[in-house]
């Protein structure tokens, strides 16, 4: 009989069970709940195992993985406050937009004394924009090809950025991000190469030439953001930190050319002196501008003209009135900004 109890016991247990997990003592109503919760544990320990496996993956690929950038610390500094002079307003709002979707990426302008409007775009061509609206294609930088216009195809179909007359306005001189220093005649419709990116300044190849001004002697100044990256690489250019840009000098009468300055943040926009003493260059990502002087007892002393600009400086142009227009394409506002976050890391 004490045998016949023992199995009966037995088989009410599960094995491995202790005492108060007798099935016995499990309602009908605790028996659905086990039976629900049972396909939910699941469900959560296969969504962590996959986040798992895709966060383990991505730490392994951040160590193991070479990285294309080198970045170097930038020193951060107290973020300005958009109040008194900085307070925002809507005047950009009021601009008047001159052949909206028509022009794509114009970058630089000039105007004629006609009132011509030169400039270059995203696809490589330099164009002229008559008083009465008509947009008439005077040269292509690089080569004409479907995909000019994207990006990647910047290289082959060439990228004008800065462009300026020269002294007398029977030349353009152009920036060509990826083809370096280049010179239009309007008179003959001819496009030559002052300066080729292959060939560069000392030795050096140019990666990104950016701006340029000139002087009413016929020197150009213009800038070389990196000797490293293209501009359709600028994300490494500007996540790296270091100083790869160089100020350049060429004589347009004796072709000679000589960098003025070297170990630039991303140099951009240049401007000279209405009495041509200096010249200033804006420094994107180090979100100031830099002043060079070129002749009296300063000459080849720089210095710093601007420094905490409330945004990435771009291009700079001297004021009528006095001072200078710049173009900040991203701002910098207190109490975050990203690269001055990151920058010291």
């Amino acid at each position: 009989q004490d045998m016949a109890e023992k199995t009966i016991q037995s088989r009410r247990r599960r094995p491995g069970t202790e005492e108060n997990d007798d099935l016995e003592n499990i309602s009908e109503d605790d028996d659905k709940k086990v039976k629900r919760n049972k396909p939910l544990r699941s469900a959560y320990m296969i969504v962590f195992q996959v986040v798992g496996a895709i966060v383990g993956l991505l730490v392994f690929y951040l160590f193991v993985t070479p990285s294309p950038i080198k970045p170097v610390p930038i020193k951060s500094q107290d973020l300005p406050y958009f109040n008194g002079i900085l307070q925002p307003n809507n005047a950009l709002q009021q601009v008047i937009k001159i052949l909206p979707g028509e022009l794509n990426g114009p970058e630089s302008i000039q105007v004629d004394r006609d009132g011509n409007i030169y400039t270059g775009l995203h696809d490589g061509r330099i164009i002229k924009i008559l008083p009465s609206g008509k947009i008439v294609h005077l040269v292509r930088t690089g080569i004409d090809l479907p995909e000019c216009g994207n990006i990647t195809a910047e290289d082959k179909c060439g990228r004008p950025l800065g462009l300026q007359f020269d002294r007398d306005q029977e030349n353009l001189i152009i920036c060509d991000a990826y083809l370096g220093l280049l010179k239009y005649n309007l008179k003959a419709g001819e496009l030559t190469t002052l300066i080729s990116a292959a060939k560069g300044v000392n030795d050096v190849p140019f990666k990104f030439v950016n701006h340029l001004t000139i002087s009413s002697s016929n020197k150009v100044y213009f800038t070389d953001s990196s000797w490293k990256w293209q501009r359709r690489d600028f994300p490494y250019m500007i996540l790296e930190g270091s100083g790869q840009g160089r100020l350049i000098s060429y004589d347009i009468e004796t072709k000679q050319s000589e960098v003025l300055m070297d170990g630039l943040f991303f140099p951009n926009g240049i401007a000279l002196s209405p009495d041509e003493e200096f010249v200033v260059v804006c420094e994107t990502t180090a979100s100031r501008i830099m002043r060079l002087f070129l002749k009296g007892s300063r000459k080849g002393i720089y210095d710093l003209f601007s420094d905490n600009l409330p945004g990435a400086p771009d291009n700079i142009r001297p004021s009528k009135d006095g001072g200078y227009w710049v173009a900040l394409p991203s701002i910098r506002k207190w109490p975050f900004s990203f690269l001055d976050s990151v920058g010291p890391y």
